[in-house]
C-alpha cells in the first residue's frame, strides 16, 4: 500500500494500487474538483505529480491530455491510480478562489488603513 501526499494541505493518505486518486482523495475529505463523475470528460481533475510515482496513463487520459501536459507531470485524477509507491500529487487552486482570496486581503489591507 503507497501513501499520497495531497498539496497544498499536505495531507497524506494510504492507497491501494489501482485506486483513483479522485477516490483516494474524496476518501480523505479532499476534494478535487470534476463535474464529469470520473469520464474524463470535464478535465476539471488536472493534478500535478509533484514527486514519486503513479500507474501509466490510460488509454482514455492518453486521448484526452496533450503529450506535452502529461511530460510535465499533469494528469487527471479521475483516470491516474496509485501504485504501491508513495507521490505527491498538487491541486492546483482554483481561479475562483484565488480571486476571492486576492479581493479579500485588499479589504483588509484598506480596513487596517
Amino acid at each position: 500500500m503507497g501513501k499520497v501526499t495531497f498539496l497544498p494541505g499536505g495531507k497524506s493518505v494510504k492507497a491501494r494500487a489501482g485506486q483513483s486518486l479522485v477516490s483516494v482523495a474524496g476518501n480523505a475529505r479532499i476534494v478535487i474538483p470534476q463535474r464529469c463523475g470520473g469520464h474524463a470528460s470535464c478535465l476539471m481533475c488536472r493534478v500535478i505529480v509533484e514527486s514519486g510515482e503513479l500507474a501509466p496513463p490510460t488509454v482514455l487520459e492518453l486521448r484526452k491530455m496533450p503529450e506535452q501536459d502529461l511530460q510535465q507531470g499533469l494528469r487527471l485524477a479521475c483516470q491516474a491510480k496509485a501504485t504501491e509507491n508513495d507521490c505527491t500529487v498538487r491541486i492546483p487552486e482554483s481561479r475562483l478562489k484565488s480571486v476571492v482570496a486576492a479581493a479579500l486581503e485588499r479589504q483588509r489591507l484598506e480596513n487596517e488603513e
